[in-house]
């Protein structure tokens, strides 16, 4: 079986990565470092005893990139048993991509849309492939600003985190609806809770990255809110459960927001937009 995890040379995707491995999956992680990533693999071969462990080199806020690292999976793996969307970021300053889209709103969202998408072949040929989003309860904050998306006027960073957070449960869903349930592809979208991790740091000021270190001192350790995201992504329970929001491997209700099925649609259509990426 095989299983592609990006954001995984630290925090949550690391640790899904070393859980998958552990568990005998043929890992295929996705990294922007080249140098982490090397050592990343290492230390994952090292520490699971698993050799079937290989890092695709990849800036998710690349739609040229993500165009690339697809094509370079597909090479790889003719059948796609797992897909975990984890890579993220948070940035305090508006900052746009390459591609002139607001970063957060490309990297937590678009990024998740566009190589689903280009992996859905290799994901349907799996018997029953599981593809898990990683969101946030900040989605509940969340709205999507149809006026302004990119947040060009008074732009605010928790603001486009949360609304990256809302599109990333808005696009599971929707894409549990358009695959149909009798798919043999299923979509998870999972809150980790409040983590310690890193993400809040990279490349923020002093000021931002004193802010989230306080912010997550009573945050739990990457190693538990990655057991929830591997829980999903490979647990018999949670056969055939598409299109819903877990938490500590349990169902939990969502925002009233992320239900909006016109919000759902639209944003669908956005992605595609944005992203020159067709599903169906």
């Amino acid at each position: 079986m095989t299983a592609v995890v990006t954001g995984a040379t630290s925090g949550i995707g690391l640790e899904v990565a070393r859980v998958l491995a552990t568990a005998g999956y043929r890992v295929i992680g996705v990294g922007r470092d080249p140098a982490r990533c090397r050592s990343t693999e290492s230390e994952l071969r090292a520490s699971t005893g698993n050799g079937e462990i290989g890092f695709l080199v990849a800036d998710l806020a690349s739609l040229a990139e993500i165009r690339s690292l697809a094509e370079r999976i597909r090479a790889m793996a003719k059948q796609i048993d797992v897909l975990v969307n984890n890579a993220g970021t948070f940035t305090i300053a508006r900052r746009e991509t390459v591609d002139g889209i607001e970063t957060q709103l490309a990297v937590n969202w678009l990024a998740a849309f566009a190589l689903t998408g280009l992996l859905l072949l290799p994901l349907r040929e799996a018997t029953a492939a599981r593809i898990v989003n990683v969101s946030s309860g900040s989605h509940f904050s969340g709205r999507i600003h149809w006026h302004d998306i990119g947040l060009c006027s008074g732009y605010n960073g928790l603001k486009a985190y949360d609304q990256s957070k809302l599109a990333t449960v808005l696009f599971t869903r929707e894409l549990a609806r358009r695959l149909g349930s009798d798919s043999s592809v299923s979509a998870y979208a999972v809150d980790p809770g409040l983590v310690k991790t890193d993400i809040g740091s990279k490349g923020n000021n002093a000021l931002v990255r004193l802010a989230w270190k306080v912010r997550t001192r009573n945050g739990i350790p990457a190693a538990r809110a990655a057991s929830s995201v591997a829980w999903c992504a490979t647990n018999a329970s949670a056969s055939g459960k598409t299109g819903l929001y877990w938490k500590e491997c349990q169902v939990c209700e969502s925002s009233s927001r992320s239900l909006d099925q016109n919000d759902a649609r639209r944003l669908w259509d956005l992605g595609e937009t944005l992203s020159s990426v067709s599903y169906f």
